[in-house]
């Protein structure tokens, strides 16, 4: 036999069976960065020193310690530091996770099975270990009684306990990455402690988690201490490294943002995130500022942070002309309220992917026009020749050009004020323009104001109406409403997620667009092969909902503010997503 032969046979096994693919991580798209066995997050300060108490501020009150459900005002700090998940996202990537309660992922596409073997160890704050059991709990659980997404989510997956540590599960149709990514991003429970009980009611029972915090005193609504488990499984892991270095969080609440100031001007409190660009530009002329106590910190992210603003509703038919939607976005005086109400420091909401690569911000290239071609019917002619735009005013605060545009445009689709009174009438029904718009809470109400003003000029007596979660999503369900305020963050992949948005039939579809060619657009978008082809598919995507006037843009802030005692240090670095918030530390520990 030939030495050539010889090799041949020696590579053979390696041809026939490929290197084992990794069980650490998981990518939707491409492989991990981080080696097998890496030691800690990129971010973080792994030998960061450990003590104090932490003393964050938090505006309204509280009644359930259970996050996972719609009923009641939970506490976010249970969510973040009480309960784990089978894999961590990536700070610093895209659709990737890695190792968390589970030591290993599997996934087989072709038969679509998932599999995950938690991390031996793993153990609840009552001592009991973390099982499989719990796991195949978890998803049923929260599949039937859980937050709208867990249920569109769990609802259809086939989970099996293989034995202790194993669970095995059989993926519903879809993305099969995706869907493991996302599966491996739920929150697990323990079900020695929630079999049994209504998981639909209030409580401030002391939870019992995975996570690297207990909750140790709850004063009901006004505040919760939250206790480093120093027995946590996860110090050993690479997650767990340079994380969770408080030994003691009290997450403290107040009647409003005014108090939660007050608080921190007093010292009573160490970290508070600003909300309020004019007190952030103005409020902060405190002794704790300038003898350097308190420290004021300025973040960017890289997150994409999407559309939010005033969705209509098209199954009305008042909105369902686009030239009344363009009008009324009009006379939105964007450029006045920044100025006068939020110091300049807010931007506006342009795009569906804003702060992405997906974003259409410049004019459409030669890919773009190909696919807009075959779906020509969603764009007006200038469409094709420059990106859509947000309407920008003088700044007057009541700018001629705008409102004259605006009436123009409602002429043609059958509306003018009534000679009598003013009010915004069809000329051929005699219907009064009616206009409402729904919201969660007065968040939004000084940008409100100003539209409305710009609203009355046109003959429109506009309503503002709040109402709180369980009545603002019954609503939107029953489809029962004009405008409401929504926001849309899509994922850095986007995919199936925007069909349930955009989609004629769309589980999410707050607008009500049903067109075709929509639809076929969104096939495009989810058939996209590679990056190149998705980024073409969504800032088409993109296009068409803006050209559409699906939405009036609302505000974002570019940066988070942050507020916080000299006495902690952040980490060496900002992660690509999100703040770094659990990496900080106490310099008095070093």
């Amino acid at each position: 036999m030939t030495r050539t032969c010889i090799w041949g046979l020696a590579l053979l096994p390696l041809l026939l069976h490929p290197a084992a693919a990794r069980t650490d991580a998981l990518a939707v798209h491409g492989t991990p960065a981080l080696p097998p066995g890496f030691n800690h997050w990129p971010h973080v300060r792994p030998d960061a020193p450990r003590g104090c108490t932490l003393r964050m501020a938090q505006a309204g009150t509280f009644d359930t310690l259970n996050p996972f459900t719609l009923r009641g005002r939970f506490v976010m700090g249970v969510w973040r530091w009480v309960y784990e998940t089978l894999l961590l996202p990536a700070p610093d990537e895209v659709l990737v996770g890695y190792a968390n309660l589970a030591e290993a992922v599997e996934l087989d596409e072709a038969t679509r099975t998932l599999r995950f073997t938690l991390r031996e160890g793993a153990r609840w704050h009552d001592g009991q270990p973390v099982t499989a059991g719990d796991v195949v709990f978890s998803f049923a659980t929260l599949g039937r009684h859980g937050r709208p997404f867990h249920r569109a989510l769990l609802e259809r997956v086939d989970a099996v306990a293989e034995d202790a540590r194993t669970v095995r599960i059989a993926l519903p149709p879809g993305d099969a990455r995706r869907l493991a990514l996302q599966i491996g991003d739920v929150h697990i429970l323990p079900r020695h402690i929630w079999q049994g009980r209504d998981f639909g009611a209030l409580t401030l029972e002391t939870p019992v988690g995975s996570g690297p915090y207990r909750v140790v005193e709850v004063e009901a609504g006004q505040r919760v201490t939250f206790a480093r488990n120093t027995d946590w499984w996860g110090d050993a892991t690479a997650a767990g490294r340079g994380r969770h270095n408080m030994d003691r969080i009290e997450l403290r609440y107040f009647r409003d943002r005014i108090a939660v100031f007050e608080a921190l001007a007093a010292g009573r409190v160490d970290w508070m995130v600003e909300n309020d660009a004019r007190r952030w530009a103005t409020g902060y002329d405190l002794p704790a500022v300038h003898d350097g106590r308190l420290i004021r910190h300025s973040q960017r992210h890289g997150h994409i942070t999407g559309m939010n603003g005033f969705a209509f509703n098209l199954r009305r038919d008042r909105f369902a002309d686009v030239r009344v939607r363009e009008a009324l976005a009009l006379m939105m005086d964007f450029e006045w309220a920044n100025a006068a109400l939020f110091q300049g420091a807010s931007e506006r909401a342009g795009s569906f992917f804003l702060n992405s690569d997906l974003a259409a911000t410049e004019a459409p290239d030669a890919a773009e026009r190909a696919l807009m071609a075959e779906v020509s019917a969603l764009f007006s002619p200038e469409a094709w020749q420059r990106p859509w735009q947000p309407p920008t005013s003088d700044g007057s605060g009541r700018d001629r050009t705008l409102l004259e545009r605006a009436l123009g445009l409602l002429d043609a689709a059958g509306w003018a004020p009534r000679a009598t009174d003013g009010r915004l009438a069809h000329r051929e029904t005699g219907e009064v323009f009616q206009l409402s718009v729904l919201a969660q809470s007065n968040a939004q109400q000084a940008l409100v104001g100003v539209w409305f003003r710009g609203l009355r000029r046109l003959g429109i007596a506009p309503r503002f109406e709040v109402l709180d979660a369980p009545g603002f999503t019954a609503r939107l369900r029953a489809h029962d409403f004009d405008l409401a305020y929504r926001f849309t963050i899509p994922p850095e992949w986007p995919g199936p997620e925007q069909r349930a948005l955009w989609g004629s039939t769309g589980a999410n579809n707050t607008t009500g667009l049903a067109r075709p060619e929509m639809d076929l657009l969104l096939d495009r978008l989810e058939a996209a092969p590679d990056r190149a082809s998705l980024v073409t598919a969504a800032r088409v995507l993109d296009r068409a909902l803006q050209w559409q006037w699906l939405v009036v843009p609302g505000r974002y802030d570019p940066v988070r503010r942050l507020a916080v005692s000299a006495r902690f240090a952040p980490p060496p670095r900002q992660p690509r997503f999100g703040y770094g918030d659990d990496a900080w530390w106490c310099r008095e520990t070093e």
